[in-house]
């Protein structure tokens, strides 16, 4: 803690930068560790941290692409390079895909994953990230995708047109907006503990670590509908009194940080960003746990992204100490709507991927059942195969039987749905193989700041039998220091409960 609060001091005496945009950059150890007047060992310990501080060709292993060929395009790339491994690259539709460099690879539309890997070594037509993501409503009017359905009225910087302080908290809790980023804590009442939170200053930060392979919303909101995320943060900053924002967006997205960029650069030459509250990008380097908001916040100022004690909270000491809301994309995205229109924003960005049809991003009203998502939206499975399960959430939400896809989508019914990132697997996934790749996720993704999550996330798949494993699951559950470890046992004991000793076999 002295570090973090020594290290906080500095950076507001010279500057914002940082030493983990240093690193990225290039420089070498010494000399970050020169410039910043960070010790060389904590300088080190950044770089170890994150895992795109050493660059090489990725390939994807979110569970949609690892159950969709990545470890066959693995195979095909090292023939050529040795490749590393990245959790998710939001590519989630359209598995498998890889990064090499700042150029995301994923595989056609209308190739299968075989006929695209067949073909490597022998010049295949690259599919770079260029094809828009599918998207699609139920939910009318929509909100989310406002901006983004075909024939949708571009609103683009009319988003920024928006009422009072006053007006937009009255708003926001009238319709009792929840965070959409997994959390679902009531926005009004996180803006308002940051409003009135005692300090020289204050700060907006947008939430773009998106990290739970199967959600690529927040990619889609960045890439195409910037605007309205930075109208959110407008909006934000009016309750509170804020002066500076921050987006924060993962290294696996360089268009979107590019996008980002751009918008900022045109509103601040309409006079919407620039003179009474301005906004910078911040890129992550590669680090799941920086989606919880303390880890992400360090990050920020340049250190590990390790999760932090709470209490305070954010909105008390965040940034540099000062009182900060960190809010979800999504969440900022529909904030503009709500504060113009008053209206309710009752609705969710739901992504689907896997064994599904018609992958892509699908609105609709929260309480909608998954079976209908999947089968109106996502046309039901592909010709030949059967459902088994989805995992909802990503590997700290939720794990339905196909027998349970009558669930409804909403925080009440599936607690722990998070950002709803759909992944649907079919017959041909035994259900210890979606073990292992939530125990393998639960291990590399873990920050290693709490003893319980850095020893257990490292025991799981050494668990030998369901009363040893139940007893670990409850020490994560217990003890983690923040919602990863506190997650982790959530789908594994979803898959016990549904299939039992399969999970052992």
């Amino acid at each position: 803690m002295r570090l973090l609060e020594w290290a906080r001091r500095h950076a507001r005496a010279n500057g914002w930068g940082n030493a983990v945009a240093r690193l990225a950059s290039g420089e070498s150890d010494d000399a970050v560790a020169r410039a910043t007047g960070l010790p060389r060992a904590t300088v080190v310990g950044i770089r170890s941290f994150y895992d795109q501080l050493a660059p090489q060709p990725s390939v994807c292993d979110g569970t949609a692409c690892h159950f969709g060929g990545a470890a066959r395009l693995a195979d095909a790339l090292d023939e050529h390079a040795p490749t590393g491994r990245v959790r998710c690259l939001g590519h989630c539709y359209a598995a498998p895909a890889f990064r090499s460099g700042d150029r995301v690879f994923a595989r056609p539309a209308g190739e299968t994953p075989e006929s695209w890997i067949a073909g490597w070594g022998e010049g295949p037509a690259l599919q770079e990230d260029i094809a828009p993501i599918p998207r699609l409503s139920l939910a009318t009017p929509p909100v989310v995708l406002r901006n983004l359905l075909p024939g949708a009225r571009r609103t683009r910087l009319g988003e920024y047109h928006l009422p009072s302080g006053v007006e937009i908290l009255d708003a926001i809790g009238a319709v009792q907006l929840r965070g959409r980023g997994g959390a679902a804590f009531p926005t009004a009442a996180k803006w308002r503990a940051a409003r009135d939170a005692p300090g020289p200053e204050r700060f907006v930060v947008a939430n773009g670590d998106e990290g739970d392979p199967g959600s690529y919303v927040d990619r889609l909101l960045l890439e195409e509908d910037p605007h309205a995320v930075l109208a959110g943060m407008l909006a934000c900053a009016r309750v509170i009194d804020a002066r500076r924002g921050f987006v924060y967006i993962r290294g696996e997205y360089p268009r979107a940080r590019a996008t980002v960029e751009g918008a900022i650069r045109e509103a601040r030459a309409t006079g919407h960003l620039g003179a009474h509250f301005d906004v910078a990008v911040v890129s992550g380097a590669g680090a799941y746990v920086c989606g919880e908001e303390t880890a992400l916040l360090r990050s920020i100022e340049g250190l590990r992204g390790e999760a932090q004690p709470r209490p305070p909270y954010p909105t008390e000491r965040g940034l540099h100490g000062r009182p900060t809301v960190v809010q979800n994309v999504e969440t900022l995205a529909v904030v503009p709507w709500i504060a113009r229109t008053g209206r309710r924003g009752g609705s969710k960005a739901i992504c689907l991927s896997g064994a599904i049809a018609r992958p892509g991003v699908v609105e609709v009203a929260l309480g909608t059942p998954l079976a209908r998502v999947l089968e109106e939206a996502g046309g039901g499975p592909p010709t030949g195969r059967r459902w088994r399960m989805a995992l909802v959430g990503g590997p700290m939400g939720r794990v339905l039987p196909r027998s349970r896809f009558d669930t409804p989508l909403s925080y009440e019914a599936l607690p722990g749905m998070g950002h709803a990132g759909v992944v649907v697997l079919d017959e041909t996934v035994p259900v210890r193989a979606l073990a292992e790749h939530l125990f393998a996720f639960a291990a590399a993704e873990s920050c290693g700041a709490c003893a319980p999550c850095r020893i257990g996330t490292s025991q799981l798949r050494r668990m030998p039998d369901r009363a040893r494993l139940e007893r670990l699951l409850d020490t994560l559950e217990i003890g983690s220091l923040c919602g990863f470890g506190q997650g982790v046992p959530r789908p594994i004991r979803d898959l016990i409960e549904h299939f039992g000793d399969e999970v052992f076999a």
